[in-house]
């Protein structure tokens, strides 16, 4: 046997000073918050520990950075204290490092550690796999994991581009879950949390106050208020009671006084630096851009040649540059001034979607209008776009550039809160489109998004049925209503 695996193996039982060392800030001594998603994780831990339901499999898939391994080592602290201690962690990083298949190692892991086969089993058992896309062959290992140990519960980590890219088998197997950037009560959350290392918040803020959580309930009445009302005097109706709600927690006014009343300083910060969970504790915005760079390169460089070995990193770069100065996508342009054949822009632009660098949306109409008019690309966290912008522009991004950052934060709520089939945007060749058409009961939603754009005219003269606008305002801090129109504080759609 592979002594370096053999070692290795030894050390891949979970212990509660190992999960602690994970979870720990290395110098503040505070345990990470959880993320909202850690609810339905454990959820679905807690269902197949106490009921044998399923899933029994997790695959935890996002862009780097964005938290995946803390999610994983938080859920073991759970099923560790709650459930079983018979636990296990592999990185399969360094088992690729040593030069040992997924596969290899779990052969291996059941003679040696085990002592017995995994369909033996009758003890329950968690298996825990971080970066599980860096073995080749890491779909084939979980499936016949998955069909032999039958008393396991497993939760691996991974590239989005590779997870979601699973063979057949594998998907009525795995139940992947999404995680995304930070939603803005996230960042306020872990913020008011590790209040001590934050430059900027008010010393006469009270000390009493552990963290800042998201004011409960707003976000499923605001998702149901903006989508799913029938007309526009549903929607004040609802916005009353949403105020309401506010009002009593005060959510505003201590996110205020955390920020020495600089509110919308906080907000751009969150939007433009820290969305991804990886930054929060770079204070120096330059640091920021730099990691964002090496992320992109990691992702072109190491992840993408998994699915596709066609695909240039040069000209995914020159995409990228082109993508985050315009978020339409114009083939024929594209085309042009990367000169790469369309058919292979195509290419490109479904893998980085596969990637969850893009969230890609395709124009308001029939299916097969959507299959030949252009499309229009948003970054999947405004950080990415920003960063490109940088290099650039270096700090020199107009107006008009910063505004995509907003589109890009709206983008990134509704692909969480919403089915992809109903968000599309306005395409016609007359008149004027509003920015998003989201198509929930018998019409459509109407959303348009500015920093500080107060006129409906993009709503009101957009020529098909819909049922009311919404416009997205940075520069306000209360609604307000223009005929059958919201107009919404950006800060009050972050709360979703």
């Amino acid at each position: 046997m592979n002594e370096s695996l053999n070692i290795y193996l030894n050390s891949t039982k979970v212990t509660p000073s190992v999960i602690e060392s994970k979870l720990l800030h290395p110098n503040l001594q505070k345990t990470y918050p959880k993320r909202y998603v850690y609810i339905r994780l454990k959820m679905y831990a807690k269902d197949f520990f106490v009921s044998g339901n399923e899933p029994r499999m997790l695959g935890l898939a996002g862009i780097r950075g964005v938290g995946k391994t803390t999610l994983l080592w938080q859920l073991a602290k759970y099923i560790y204290n709650n459930q079983s201690t018979n636990a296990y962690f592999f990185n399969v990083n360094t088992l690729d490092t040593i030069g040992v298949s997924l596969f290899d190692t779990l052969e291996v892991f059941q003679s040696q550690i085990l002592k017995q086969r995994f369909n033996t089993l009758k003890e329950p058992i968690i298996l825990l796999f971080d970066e599980v896309h860096d073995d080749e062959k890491w779909g084939k290992a979980l499936k016949i994991l998955y069909d032999e140990a039958r008393t396991a519960f497993v939760v691996a980590t991974g590239s989005s581009a590779l997870l979601l890219q699973q063979s057949a088998d594998l998907t009525r197997r795995m139940k992947i879950e999404k995680i995304y950037p930070f939603k803005f009560t996230e960042f306020a959350l872990a913020r008011t949390y590790f209040k001590d290392s934050y430059q900027y918040f008010h010393p006469k803020y009270q000390k009493s106050l552990h963290m800042l959580p998201a004011p409960k309930d707003v976000a499923a009445d605001l998702r149901n208020a903006l989508f799913y009302s029938s007309d526009i005097k549903e929607v004040q109706t609802r916005f009353a009671q949403i105020g309401q709600q506010l009002s009593k927690c005060n959510y505003f006014e201590e996110l205020s006084r955390f920020t020495q009343g600089k509110l919308d300083s906080f907000i751009k910060e969150y939007i433009s630096y820290h969305n991804i969970p990886n930054f929060l504790f770079f204070s120096k915005k330059a640091d920021i851009t730099d990691s964002i760079i090496g992320l992109f390169r990691r992702v072109i460089l190491e992840d993408i040649p998994k699915i596709s070995k066609n695909v240039n990193p040069t000209y995914t770069e020159r995409l990228l540059m082109r993508l985050a100065a315009s978020d339409e996508i114009n083939i024929d342009k594209l085309s042009q001034a990367i000169h790469l054949a369309g058919k292979d822009i195509e290419t490109f632009i479904d893998i980085l979607s596969k990637a969850e660098l893009l969230n890609v949306l395709r124009p308001h109409g029939k299916l097969d209008s959507r299959l030949v008019k252009t499309r229009k690309a948003f970054f999947m966290s405004p950080s990415l776009r920003r960063a490109l912008l940088s290099l650039i522009y270096g700090d020199n991004i107009n107006a008009e550039l910063r505004s995509k950052l907003f589109e890009d934060i709206v983008v990134m709520y509704l692909k969480r809160i919403l089915s992809d089939s109903v968000i599309s945007f306005a395409s016609e060749k007359k008149g004027v489109n509003p920015d998003f058409i989201i198509e929930t009961m018998d019409s459509p939603v109407i959303l348009e998004v500015g920093t500080g754009k107060t006129t409906t005219r993009q709503i009101k003269k957009y020529q098909r049925d819909y049922r009311y606008g919404v416009l997205i305002n940075a520069s306000i801090s209360n609604p307000e209503w223009k005929d059958d129109t919201l107009i919404l504080p950006l800060s009050w759609f972050l709360l979703l």
